[in-house]
């Protein structure tokens, strides 16, 4: 079974449910679990590789997923996966809450609806991204600063404290973890004016 959660969907209670009584209504003995957080539009989720390593050893006789898009929301990273698992490595392949069940050598009709499901969860993805960029200029309209902010540096004066005190360019740079550039820079701020990303 895998089951992957999304930033947007915390709760992977009744998916997990699901999955565990599908397996049970099915007699399927599960060998392998795996839940991992992250974003669909990675093919190399490390949840999902290890779900791949073991299908190429034989470790499983089929993959339950919760929906089509926790394997993924690139439509080619989805077929590429569906590819290696049912056509090469004679996987079945089922999502529970879209009842698909693709087995090796499937009919013509599960492939094609395959391949419509990819595309809607690819289309997806697309909806999504873009959403949060019409946001993020909506954001940027209103004044919102975005993105994280530069973390402080070292002030003019204790930079130049240190110099006082004898240590080389290295040393204060690495004193105030920073670059031999900036420990010169911020030395060399005129008086009471800090240089950029030094503390106020």
């Amino acid at each position: 079974m895998y089951h992957r959660v999304s930033t947007l969907d915390q709760d992977p209670t009744l998916a997990r449910s699901e999955l565990r009584a599908t397996a049970k209504r099915l007699g399927f003995r599960v060998v392998l679990d795996v839940e991992e957080t992250g974003s669909g539009a990675r093919n190399d989720r490390p949840g999902f590789q290890r779900v791949l390593q073991a299908a190429r050893r034989g470790a499983f006789d089929a993959l339950l997923v919760f929906k089509l898009d926790r394997a993924g929301r690139s439509a080619l990273d989805l077929l590429a996966n569906f590819r290696e698992l049912v056509d090469v490595h004679g996987v079945r392949f089922l999502v529970t809450s879209q009842g698909l069940d693709l087995k090796p050598g499937g009919d013509a009709i599960s492939r094609l609806l395959m391949t419509v499901l990819a595309a809607v969860a690819e289309s997806e993805r697309d909806l999504i991204r873009d959403r949060t960029r019409l946001g993020l200029a909506a954001a940027r309209k209103r004044g919102a600063r975005l993105g994280r902010r530069p973390k402080p540096g070292p002030s003019p004066a204790s930079v130049l404290a240190r110099r006082a005190s004898g240590d080389s360019w290295t040393q204060i740079a690495a004193t105030f973890s920073c670059s031999v550039a900036k420990a010169r820079r911020l030395a060399s701020a005129p008086a009471g004016r800090p240089a950029v990303g030094a503390q106020r």
